[in-house]
């Protein structure tokens, strides 16, 4: 017999709501190290090092996430507990994906597995979410996210859902046996 947690919190929202924000979604996580070296005073050898992102338009990208949830969070909405999170990135399509009357091609994918991993795109928007849907990020117990491509009229950006648990029926529904 194993345990396995159970995915779908519906049953235990006490709160939820849905935005989107529209733009290239950016991942966080991966930095670049720049680094120097010298020389202090007693001769002794030393290194300063400093991470930097790699994604030039996170933090105009958080922002964006974070100004669209303040728009769409429901009145009274509690920044405690236990929450979930759920995003759909929809990526932008190349060129390539469309044929020469600007029409999709039929073996165009619809998920997107290129540069741009899942977990550091959803690290991004969680984070983004943090003091304005949730106290501290580590407060989100069950998150998700998907990679599409948009549809060819579509628009690029992410689809988020948060949902703040009942914590008392979340506990009790946590866990299920199964063979």
């Amino acid at each position: 017999m194993t345990l396995k947690l159970l995915s779908n919190f519906e049953d235990c929202a006490e709160q939820t709501f849905s935005f989107f924000v529209s733009g290239k979604p950016e991942t966080q996580g991966s930095k670049n190290a720049f680094g120097r070296a010298w020389t202090d005073a007693n001769g002794k050898q030393r290194v300063a090092v400093a991470m930097v992102e790699q994604s030039k338009g996170l933090h105009e990208w958080r922002s964006k996430i974070g100004k669209m949830a303040l728009i769409f969070r429901p009145n009274m909405w509690r920044t405690d507990g236990l929450y979930t999170l759920h995003a759909v990135f929809y990526m932008p399509r190349p060129k390539y994906h469309f044929n020469s009357k600007g029409e999709l091609k039929s073996d165009a994918p619809v998920f997107h597995s290129k540069l741009g991993d899942a977990d550091k795109l959803l690290r991004a928007c969680g984070d983004a979410l943090t003091k304005v849907c949730y106290d501290d990020d580590a407060l989100i117990v069950s998150a998700s996210s998907t990679k599409l491509f948009c549809k060819p009229d579509g628009v690029p950006g992410v689809h988020v859902t948060v949902t703040r648990l009942n914590e008392a029926a979340a506990s009790g529904a946590a866990f299920v046996f199964a063979p």
